[in-house]
């Protein structure tokens, strides 16, 4: 499985993500998750 990095637009923390082949997203793919390093739902930035 291919992984990913998520990065977190507030606070830049990074974690990776795997994703299966078939559903990949494009560079830069915003989402909004749970960071764990600001405690707060946030919009992430996938990067490759």
């Amino acid at each position: 499985m291919p992984l990913s990095q998520m990065e977190c637009c507030k606070c830049r923390g990074k974690f990776p993500v795997r994703r299966q082949r078939g559903k990949l997203r494009k560079r830069d793919h915003i989402k909004t998750m749970w960071c764990p390093w600001c405690k707060s739902v946030t919009p992430h930035r996938e990067r490759f």
